[in-house]
């Protein structure tokens, strides 16, 4: 924690982030603010007061835990993984909390959404931005309750409902401007459904792996379309108007209900945690996606890669799109999406180990706060992990070589 000292102003500060982290890291099943102060010696009202009153500056202390973890993780190879997770709520009067879809329940819910980007470089993932998503409900600015919600929570007059995937593309962006080794951007069908977000990325230079629904449209050719005549009397249309496509787009659903036995690839991607193969079937092929098409938009080629699963009894399809070269191998773009899996192991870990979602506080900057702190605890096991792995390969390394020695001195003593 010394690390990030400069970053407070009083030595308070200081004491009682490091207090926070470390309790954190503790044993316990619950870690808001009240329990944290038995396991570390504080008082509850000044861990609640380093949440929301007490100055100092969370964009330097983000920024620098940022430098850390790249200087041990930065990677060529790395990923930057899309995802939201949500917070369940009772109450009304957190901040930006609404009735939403909650994937911790899964169903709407009661909850607080953070739209988060994780890096994952060197075979080790950790958070690299959480923002909070703002409800429409809580931009009603005509609204005298709303306005209310907004003052008590402290939310800043510049917090404004902003779409997911926009959030996502400004962390993105935020992590390409800090020049972010990386190879491709992954994300689930949320977010690769949306033709914006795919073109967003693609006109930044980003290549992508991007989930997408089963009863998306494609063309399996480059399609024409017959574009209706002008009107001749009444008001003019407002966009072209599509009559017909030739050919006609397809589901992918259908597509991937008629590919040939032969045709599935048997992948090898990765040893799982118990040291066995992670196999995966898959296929590619070109596609040109269909979204606006009616409204007169083409939209580039992509690959469509399928990947099937066995349940009981049967098989499981999924779809994804990827803007990688024409020559990219289909195990390539498999592995690359499933690097998603970190998200996951990352949000389970962040929660049920270190406290995520326990913070009972309602206000923006406190909510903000706790997750940076988790951040912290977080990247600072993440290290420690990383270190003690490079330790037992570079010891593995040293005996190698010393049983190599001590071999050549039999052989030639």
């Amino acid at each position: 924690m010394a690390t990030f000292s400069k970053y407070f102003s009083r030595t308070e500060g200081k004491e009682l982030a490091s207090c926070y982290v470390t309790g954190l890291m503790m044993e316990g099943e619950r870690k808001s603010v009240e329990p944290l102060s038995e396991k570390v010696n504080a008082s509850e009202r000044s861990l609640q007061r380093l949440l929301t009153e007490v100055k100092w500056d969370e964009g330097g202390v983000l920024e620098e835990y940022r430098r850390n973890m790249l200087a041990e993780t930065s990677d060529p190879q790395g990923i930057l993984a899309v995802d939201d997770t949500a917070f369940p709520k009772r109450g009304s009067y957190s901040v930006c909390v609404s009735r939403q879809y909650c994937g911790a329940t899964g169903k709407i819910d009661n909850c607080q959404v953070g739209v988060s980007l994780t890096y994952v470089g060197q075979d080790v993932a950790w958070p690299y931005a959480m923002d909070m998503f703002i409800p429409k409900v809580w931009d009603d600015l005509l609204n005298p309750q709303i306005l209310l919600k907004r003052k008590k929570t402290r939310m800043p007059e510049t917090a404004h409902y902003r779409e997911k995937w926009r959030i996502a593309l400004e962390q993105i962006a935020t992590a390409r401007a800090n020049v972010i080794a990386h190879r491709a951007v992954v994300a689930d069908s949320w977010y690769g459904d949306i033709p914006e977000f795919r073109q967003g990325l693609a006109e930044n230079g980003e290549t992508y792996v991007v989930g997408v629904y089963s009863d998306t449209e494609v063309f399996l050719e480059p399609p024409t379309l017959e574009m209706a005549a002008p009107k001749k009397t009444g008001r003019p249309r407002k966009r072209p108007l599509v009559i017909s496509t030739n050919p006609k787009p397809v589901k992918l659903s259908e597509i991937g209900a008629k590919v040939p036995e032969d045709a599935w690839e048997y992948l090898e991607l990765r040893k799982n945690s118990k040291g066995k193969p992670l196999i995966a079937e898959a296929v590619s092929l070109r596609v040109w996606p269909a979204h606006g098409y009616w409204k007169g938009n083409l939209n580039e080629e992509a690959w469509l890669i399928i990947e099937r699963r066995k349940k009981p009894g049967d098989f499981e399809l999924r779809y994804f799109f990827s803007n990688m070269p024409q020559n990219t191998p289909t195990i390539e773009m498999v592995r690359l999406y499933h690097e998603r899996y970190w998200i996951e192991h990352g949000y389970q870990q962040m929660k049920e180990e270190l406290g995520m979602d326990h913070h009972e506080g309602r206000s923006w900057t406190g909510w903000h706060r706790h997750v940076l702190l988790v951040f912290l605890a977080y990247g600072y096991l993440t290290l420690l992990r990383l270190r003690e792995k490079k330790l037992r390969t570079l010891q593995a390394w040293a005996s190698s070589l010393k049983l190599k020695l001590t071999q050549t001195e039999e052989l030639f003593p």
